[in-house]
């Protein structure tokens, strides 16, 4: 609680900082679309791999691979001339099978994920720039809507909306559950505040946005992904899984999970993540090219670690 409280207060104060230092140029409406627009590719990255990190392992792929999806799903629109949608099961297949191709050589003959990872690193930036050189621009409007699109004003309101609703709605159910269970509930006023802040940082975010372009669908996109994983990671069997496998793995193994299952579980998940980053980073740049994803690997572990997941497996949040 100390970190998260110390991060949200640290971030804000960077911000002005900077605003400061360049004259007024950062806190405006712009400046902050394009901000978090060009953060999204970390933010998906990263809630992959709190479930890597937290499993106990580590991906250096994600980086090349998310380039190398790019540059397959440009190749497949702009020289194939394929449909959008064959394109993206196409190179979602392909996501998949390289998070198989990991789990599987971490899973069975127990190869250190730093050096399978690390390899594929190696092996797709290879790809990548064999593919993608020269550039493949991609001109299909749909698409490019994921990294170029915004939401009209009335949108982002309600989605920050539906977001206050749900999580209301899951603070009352937390509620109702430690009452069922015969523990104390918590009080009022913490549940008030732990709904009105995040609340009141939505309908911010969505003023902000809406003074300039309006919220952009790749942060939309992001903010999905986050829950989706969210949800694995506190309401699912394979979530508590792959925590207890980082934390303990000899534990986990005696109480009866499955650590190879979870292990290629945790890696698939994090290649189609990766497949999800790729399509943003090309959209966003409207172009498959040889350099993007260089070093998103980088940022979104250093992104995990900051937020409180642990290198050693066994903590981690995803919102955080």
């Amino acid at each position: 609680m100390k970190r998260t409280f110390a991060i949200l207060a640290t971030i804000p104060a960077i911000w002005i900082l900077f605003h400061f230092l360049s004259g007024g140029a950062v806190l405006t409406a712009g400046n902050m679309v394009n901000l978090f627009k060009y953060l999204t590719v970390v933010g998906i990255l990263s809630t992959g791999m709190t479930f890597v990190m937290g499993a106990g392992h580590i991906d250096l792929s994600v980086g090349s691979g998310l380039g190398l999806l790019g540059a397959v799903n440009a190749l497949l629109l702009d020289h194939l001339h394929w449909p959008l949608a064959l394109c993206l099961l196409i190179s979602a297949a392909l996501a998949v099978a390289m998070g198989l191709l990991h789990g599987a050589l971490v899973s069975g003959p127990r190869i250190p994920a730093f050096i399978v990872t690390l390899s594929g690193l190696m092996a797709y930036m290879g790809l990548k720039q064999y593919l993608a050189n020269p550039v493949i621009p991609i001109r299909d409007r749909i698409f490019l809507g994921l990294g170029q699109g915004y939401l009209a004003p009335w949108q982002g309101y309600a989605c920050a909306a539906l977001a206050a609703i749900g999580l209301g709605f899951s603070l009352w159910r937390q509620s109702v559950a430690r009452r069922r269970h015969g523990l104390k509930g918590d009080k009022a006023w913490r549940m008030g505040l732990a709904w009105a802040l995040p609340t009141a940082g939505c309908f911010a975010f969505a003023t902000v946005c809406n003074f300039d372009r309006g919220v952009p669908v790749c942060v939309l996109a992001m903010a999905l992904a986050a829950w989706a994983c969210h949800f694995l990671a506190v309401r699912t069997r394979f979530g508590r899984h792959a925590f207890a496998m980082g934390s303990n793995p000899e534990a986990a193994r005696y109480s009866g999970i499955s650590l190879p299952r979870v292990t290629v579980g945790v890696f698939v998940l994090m290649g189609l993540l990766t497949w999800l980053a790729g399509l943003t980073a090309t959209s966003q740049l409207m172009a498959g090219a040889a350099d993007i994803g260089d070093y998103q690997e980088l940022y979104s572990i250093a992104a995990c670690v900051i937020g409180g997941t642990s290198l050693r497996g066994g903590t981690g949040h995803v919102w955080m």
